[in-house]
């Protein structure tokens, strides 16, 4: 293996750039990071959209959550790549944009409901007490429950990224030239090497990955053990006066 990696260690983290598109490790980080940044503002508008207190936003969003959940990542990378993109641009795009659209949103799914878990797991006083001080829903979500809510699913989208960062190995599927398919090219390339090939593959995502899941536990536990936020200051109540000293007999 160890030849291997001194051989094709380029290849291996940047594919054939700049004689050819980038690759490799780089161009897994960057479709994963990507990912992730996109797929978080997708998420927290599902989640608005779940708590919604109109029925049909309620209604169609949990149907898109339910439908992104309940088909396979391949499924849905397929159909974007041959249909969906190109009869809404009229041409087919990239395999770079493909992935990254269908890892948008089925992440965004994903994470919607992870969102929402942790504005729920918030007490309801939070909320309240922003209403009672002037807020409106909207406000009320984005400047008190919001905050609270992120921060306490910190850990959950730290273990997210390590699943984006696995789920990019289904770019090698339509051609692109992420991680797995620089592998599969060292394989073919190699030969009779397959397991030493696979076995390098294997342990690049073991490296990627590992540390992140580190992160998410050593998250999990600091917020676990830290003490929970304050309650939200409300107006004091008026100081109850001294009664007056009764009169003697």
């Amino acid at each position: 293996m160890l030849e291997i990696v001194h051989g094709y260690w380029l290849q291996i983290l940047i594919g054939h750039y700049p004689n050819g598109p980038l690759g490799g490790v780089v161009l897994t980080l960057l479709l994963a990071l990507a990912g992730l940044v996109l797929a978080l503002p997708a998420g927290v508008i599902l989640a608005l959209g779940l708590t919604s207190t109109w029925p049909a936003v309620a209604a169609a969003s949990t149907g898109l959550v339910f439908y992104m959940r309940s088909v396979p990542l391949l499924m849905h990378l397929l159909w974007i790549h041959y249909l969906v993109l190109p009869w809404l641009m009229g041409h087919g795009l990239s395999g770079f944009t493909s992935v990254l659209v269908t890892l948008v949103i089925f992440n965004g799914a994903y994470l919607s409901q992870t969102i929402r878990a942790g504005m729920q797991a918030l007490h309801r006083g939070q909320y309240e007490a922003a209403r009672a001080m002037g807020f409106g829903h909207l406000a009320a979500l984005r400047r008190v429950v919001g905050p609270q809510a992120m921060r306490n699913v910190t850990p959950s989208i730290v273990g997210q990224l390590v699943i984006l960062i696995k789920e990019t190995s289904l770019g090698s599927l339509i051609g692109l030239a992420e991680t797995t398919q620089q592998f599969l090219d060292l394989n073919d390339r190699l030969g009779n090497r397959s397991l030493q090939v696979f076995a390098l593959l294997s342990l690049t995502f073991f490296a990627l990955c590992y540390p992140l899941t580190l992160i998410g536990r050593w998250l999990e536990k600091r917020y676990t053990q830290s003490p929970a936020a304050p309650p939200m200051a409300t107006a004091p109540a008026p100081m109850a006066t001294a009664p007056a000293p009764e009169g003697k007999a």
